[in-house]
């Protein structure tokens, strides 16, 4: 086996050709010309309406994102304009550095093989591309991942020197722009200190201390700041109340609960959950084996590995951090480093009894994800197309005409129309009322005249309960649908 850090030629070539493989991927997602989806509006709109001072407050529409990476989209969409591309610059720059650092983590902890393979898995990762393109912070988290661990790395392999002053730099910054950073620095930081420990070497015991005593003085500041409003938001409380983990576990319903939340992550955002093979459980129980393998020649690093998926479970367990979907993204780079290495000693294992079936293992574990992410960029996941459904109407809009907004239209609707408005007085924005049917209808119930139903992000029927009420009204006379949104015009009595 060779050398990690002294690879040949052909293989450093295939490791670039698998990063511009995957810059690809995500240039691609960020000239598909996709509107703003709901959740990007909502943020969209606090970066267009706010100054930079005010970014240190309380979002508006219950938003939270790192200050520092709302200073830094601020700065994109200053220079650009608020187009959607430029709403989506530092998340795409963020992933693609994420991405050329991985590579430079992988090289130096993987052997050869198992760093190609790591490589390809991330590059085509579907839910890494997909929020690359998305103007949200979840591609910016998993990217401050990989750069506190390629930032750590010669700390980790026993070297010190000049490398503790720039890794307390790097983890005293990376809270500002990542939530989810302080996991990843206690993992760094844990195998640190473990290893020092365990060494009895007290000048590295005490360098390790004082990095982590930089990245608490920092966090601190960051909290009172700017997180403590954050933490207090009951509606984000509500909405992920399904995520938090039981503390301690009551029984096995609760067991079953962690089991459950780890395959899925494996799948989602892991991006082993692919149509074409789901593979979720296959690639987390990869991980357990290359987390042996780590554990047997690299302990700090699989220190550093584990301890921050502990912390998101302790986390979890005190109603402080949920366990779903995009907010475990940051957490990606390390399972893919951990499946990858796994994964290759299994495909070791099995070379000399079964080649075929050796390399097969490793096709079908590269091809899932690349297929689900090819799928992504043909239908994003996240797609509501109310632009050109809002053009459509105002080139049809006549005087006296009213436009009624469902509520999940709202924010993109108030984004999209910010600088060419409908007449004021003749917009309803409606609300949501999803434990009070009767309320929807009473909205509709007032409207006169000729009217706009303007939709996107339908929550469950309501969209058809809606149209019913208004079908048994008059007659649909206009119906205007893109991916994800419609207008539907009606003359009301």
């Amino acid at each position: 086996m060779s050398d990690p850090v002294q690879q040949p030629r052909p293989r450093t070539a295939l490791l670039a050709a698998l990063v511009c493989v995957g810059v690809g991927l995500r240039l691609v997602a960020l000239l598909s010309d996709r509107c703003l989806w709901i959740d990007e509006a909502m943020l969209a709109l606090n970066l267009v309406d706010r100054t930079p001072g005010q970014l240190f407050g309380k979002l508006d529409y219950n938003q939270g994102a790192p200050v520092g990476f709302l200073l830094a989209a601020k700065a994109g969409i200053s220079a650009f304009g608020p187009g959607a591309w430029a709403m989506r610059l530092v998340p795409f720059l963020a992933s693609v550095a994420g991405l050329v650092g991985f590579a430079f983590v992988a090289r130096r902890l993987l052997p050869a093989g198992a760093s190609l393979l790591a490589v390809g898995l991330f590059a085509v990762s579907p839910h890494l591309v997909s929020y690359a393109a998305e103007c949200k912070q979840y591609a910016s988290d998993a990217a401050i991942a990989v750069g506190l661990f390629a930032a750590a790395l010669g700390l980790l392999e026993g070297k010190g020197g000049w490398r503790w002053a720039g890794l307390a730099a790097a983890g005293a910054a990376a809270v500002w722009f990542s939530h989810p950073s302080v996991f990843v620095l206690g993992g760094i930081g844990t195998g640190l200190l473990v290893s020092a420990l365990v060494e009895r070497d007290r000048p590295r015991f005490l360098a390790a201390v004082g990095t982590v005593a930089a990245w608490l003085v920092s966090f601190a500041a960051c909290y009172f700041l700017c997180l403590k409003q954050l933490g207090g938001n009951k509606y984000l409380t509500d909405y992920w109340a399904g995520h938090f983990m039981s503390l301690p576990p009551k029984g096995l319903g609760d067991l079953a609960w962690l089991v459950d939340h780890w395959v899925a992550f494996f799948t989602t955002p892991g991006g082993f959950g692919g149509a074409l093979v789901p593979l979720g459980g296959f690639a987390a129980v990869l991980s357990l084996v290359g987390l042996r393998e780590f554990a047997r020649t690299r302990g700090a690093v699989a220190v550093a590995l584990v301890v921050p998926a502990a912390l998101v479970l302790l986390a979890s367990g005190l109603q402080k951090y949920p366990i779903g979907g995009r907010l475990m993204l940051f957490m990606t780079p390390l399972a893919v480093l951990l499946v990858a290495r796994g994964a290759w000693a299994v495909f070791d294992g099995l070379s000399e009894k079964n080649a075929f079936a050796a390399r097969a293992l490793l096709v079908l574990l590269v091809a899932s994800p690349l297929w689900a992410s090819f799928e992504f960029l043909k239908q994003p996941p996240r797609s509501e197309q109310l632009a050109p459904v809002l053009e459509q109407v105002r080139s049809e809009f006549r005087p006296g005409d009213r436009v009624f907004v469902y509520y999940g239209a709202v924010p993109a609707f108030t984004f999209y129309t910010r600088e060419r408005p409908f007449p004021a007085e003749g917009v309803t924005l409606g609300s949501e009322h999803r434990d009070d049917p009767a309320a929807y209808r009473g909205e509709l119930a007032g409207l006169r005249g000729r009217v706009w139903y303007v939709v996107s992000h339908r929550h469950g029927t309501e969209e058809a309960e809606a149209l019913a009420v208004l079908d048994a009204r008059a007659p649909r006379e206009r119906e205007v649908k893109r991916t994800g949104a419609a207008a539907y015009l009606y003359e009301l009595k």
